[in-house]
């Protein structure tokens, strides 16, 4: 016989009412775990490992976001935490990290984190306007011109166009840092996704900043035409890049 446990989402502040009707990861309702002013969003749970399928972690996130809708600040707590009871949840949490977690939450009031991601569409175009603007590049393309390239030189050249593409990007990334620096509160790199993918960002902004983001980043496709680049922003999303308490059981 399968343990009940409690799985849980994200810490708020203790709310005077909560009405939300959600199913949660596992089919439980969710609730609240209550502690003076905090408060653990939670659903009846199996005590088990949940796996990490795309259906669990996309349930885990969506319920967050619904609670951030109407009762945030939220802090995130990660995917597949579960309690064997709610006296756990008050003393190793709620009550051990009292002072922690209010300051956290403090902390993110009145922000949001958006995903800033910004690809070449056109990457041939771009290794051309590389070899073309690069002076290194056009030397060595006039020397091996109509000669079998060996081993050594194709990884020389291979090289240089790395280091051009990285370049590259640090310089757009830059500008556009520069565009936003007085938007941007906190930001952290997030994993580049193939050699097309120029940056990939996550940013912690003042929410009455949103309206001024979007603004910038809407005529960055026409700014940076001519690097065939695209651009976009999602969110607003729950600041789980940004949270620095940990909560564990």
């Amino acid at each position: 016989m399968q343990t009940t446990g409690k799985y849980m989402y994200c810490v708020i502040k203790k709310p005077r009412f909560f009405d939300l009707d959600i199913d949660g990861v596992g089919g439980g309702k969710i609730h609240l775990i209550n502690h003076k002013r905090l408060a653990i969003v939670a659903s009846d749970s199996v005590m088990a490992d949940y796996p990490i399928t795309r259906e669990n972690t996309i349930a885990h996130q969506q319920i967050i976001e619904e609670v951030m809708q109407k009762y945030s600040p939220v802090l995130p707590i990660s995917f597949g935490t579960v309690a064997e009871n709610d006296f756990l949840i008050h003393e190793k949490i709620l009550q051990a990290k009292q002072s922690e977690l209010l300051n956290a939450l403090r902390e993110i009031d009145g922000k949001i984190e958006l995903n800033l991601k910004a690809v070449w569409i056109d990457m041939p175009a771009i290794l051309k306007k590389i070899s073309a603007e690069n002076s290194e590049l056009c030397q060595l393309k006039k020397s091996f011109n109509g000669k079998t390239l060996c081993r050594d030189e194709a990884i020389e050249i291979g090289k240089i166009v790395a280091d051009c593409i990285l370049t590259r990007k640090e310089r757009i990334r830059n500008e556009i840092f520069a565009m936003l620096e007085d938007i941007i509160v906190d930001y952290k790199d997030m994993q580049l996704l193939g050699d097309q993918m120029i940056f990939n960002l996550a940013v912690l902004i003042s929410e009455n900043k949103q309206k001024e983001f979007d603004r910038i980043v809407h005529n960055l496709d026409e700014k940076y035409r001519g690097e065939n680049a695209y651009f976009k922003y999602i969110g607003p999303n729950p600041p789980f890049n940004f949270v620095k308490v940990p909560i564990n059981i």
